[in-house]
């Protein structure tokens, strides 16, 4: 039922500063640019925490039905670098559309 959440949360604060970020650079609205990096960078980080638990959570669950199953924590490990790779795009992302936004006005 959880399988594929950690992925879409790592993903998540990715999406909305390409968004968000893109309407706060190009229209007036209430929130500013600093503010969307600044949730985007600590929602990366509460996010990553949060599928670390989903998927440990869910693999508990699955030794739980298969307690005969040989174990493994390769799937941690593929979901810690996708987490990094995730961030480091988040921030190549913001540096970028600071620099959009530096020569718009």
């Amino acid at each position: 039922m959880l399988g594929i959440t950690p992925l879409v949360l790592i993903v998540l604060p990715l999406l909305f500063q390409i968004i968000f970020g893109t309407i706060s650079i190009f229209r007036n609205y209430s929130f500013k640019f600093k503010t969307v990096c600044i949730t985007n960078i600590v929602l990366q980080f509460v996010f990553a925490i949060t599928s670390y638990c989903i998927a440990s959570y869910n693999f508990s669950k699955y030794f739980e039905q298969h307690p005969n199953s040989p174990r493994c924590g390769m799937p941690f490990v593929g979901l810690i670098g996708l987490t990094f790779i995730s961030a480091l795009i988040l921030f190549v992302v913001i540096v970028i559309q600071y620099f959009i936004k530096k020569n718009y006005k």
